[in-house]
């Protein structure tokens, strides 16, 4: 029996990712680690697999953007190092003692406040990623003083070890590149200020897909792989770069639940938006915006079936959509892709994006728990996890 009963279902190609992490490793200097980002479930492909293919080809760590989700990755076993790169309220610290793993801070007062909490019952030290703000405007210090005391109340600290400093860049997937390289010139700037106040420097690290992509010598000890590491690329001017071939891994499938021909002239869905004419056809399929499948591809966005586009007819629904086949006969429980490839034929997160005004990261991530993860290798699913149930399945007991 399979583990989920709608079919519909995304799939994700572990050999992908381990392609796009491997592209990463020949494209940066042999000296520079990658840091493989999975927040948001691993932008919605599944972090604790992503993750887990991620380490075994090659990365040295995962970074995650709330101590919420490295307590998943604990969970499944992962024992690699990991960083949250975002905001953690300090009583949180314990948390992050016992799973062992390291924090972002920027703040004297809040470093003070965790080394005491930590203190109080011995708790074993919490490692810290100092972040500066170098032109994001969102977390980090912003001077040097404001650095350098930041660093001396880590160095003050017993159960707090200074373990990485970073910043992160606003505009490093675009043509102008004044802005990335002025907070890069400050960065630099930063760190020369504390090798002249004799601080030996920890792990450094700056650089996303975007500036992994276009500018590889600044890997210094790590980068940190997120967009690129699930074969998409930060903008279009990065993809027509071409400095690196990227593949994605994610597609997004379902089966005709019911179709039926017109007759005569009948309205499709909320709205009557749309009216199908004699000889038309009308597949109604398992998925709507409760999915994550946008309310804005109503009598926009196209499917693929027998590697052939056909537009959505009417609104998407909560929890389906209907396409219109046109004369083209069909039948229930045929195969229907919404992102990916069938046939000679793909619709890319990049056509969607473009369709939805938003960029390719919010559409994967836009896939929520009701929709199953098949996990491939070789073109044969090896995993099956069903965020809904919570439930994992072999690959024996998977008929898609």
């Amino acid at each position: 029996m399979k583990s989920f009963c709608r079919d519909t279902w995304v799939e994700v190609d572990l050999d992908a990712i381990r392609a796009n992490l491997e592209t990463f490793k020949r494209h940066l200097p042999e000296k520079t680690d990658i840091m493989a980002v999975v927040k948001a479930d691993g932008y919605g492909h599944g972090a604790v697999h992503v993750g887990k293919e991620a380490l075994a080809s090659g990365a040295d760590s995962l970074a995650v953007a709330l101590l919420d989700e490295a307590l998943i990755l604990r969970r499944a076993g992962i024992t690699a190092p990991i960083l949250v790169l975002g905001y953690t309220p300090v009583e949180s610290i314990v948390t992050a003692s016992e799973l062992e793993v390291e924090l972002t801070a920027y703040s004297v007062e809040w470093i003070t406040e965790a080394n005491d909490i930590l203190q109080k019952n011995d708790h074993k030290p919490v490692g810290i990623h100092v972040k500066t703000d170098t032109g994001m405007g969102r977390l980090g210090v912003r001077t040097k003083e404001d650095l350098l005391a930041v660093v001396g109340a880590l160095e003050e600290c017993s159960k707090l070890k200074w373990t990485g400093i970073f910043t992160h860049f606003a505009c490093a997937d675009e043509p102008d590149t004044t802005h990335v390289r002025r907070q890069h010139d400050l960065f630099q700037s930063f760190l020369q200020a504390l090798r002249e106040a004799n601080k030996k420097l920890p792990t450094v690290h700056c650089c996303n897909t975007a500036a992994a992509i276009a500018f590889p010598d600044w890997g210094y000890d790590t980068i940190r792989l997120g967009i690129g590491l699930y074969g998409l690329y930060p903008s279009l001017y990065m993809k027509e770069r071409a400095d690196v071939i990227l593949t994605p891994a994610l597609a997004l499938k379902t089966r005709i639940a019911h179709v039926k021909k017109a007759d005569e002239p009948f309205t499709v869905s909320y709205g009557a938006t749309h009216t199908a004419q004699p000889d038309e056809w009308i597949a109604t399929l398992p998925i709507g915006y409760a999915d994550g499948y946008s309310r804005l591809l109503s009598n926009r966005g196209e499917v693929l079936y027998n590697g052939t586009r056909y537009p959505i007819a009417g609104r998407v629904c909560m929890d389906q959509i209907m396409v219109s086949l046109n004369s083209t006969e069909a039948a229930v429980n045929d195969e229907v892709v919404l992102y990916g490839k069938q046939g000679d034929e793909e619709i890319s997160l990049d056509e969607i994006a473009d369709l939805l005004g938003t960029i390719n990261y919010e559409v994967p991530c836009m896939l929520n728990y009701r929709i199953p993860r098949l996990y491939l290798r070789d073109q044969k699913v090896t995993d099956v996890f069903h965020p809904l149930t919570m439930k994992h399945s072999s690959h024996e007991n998977v008929n898609i």
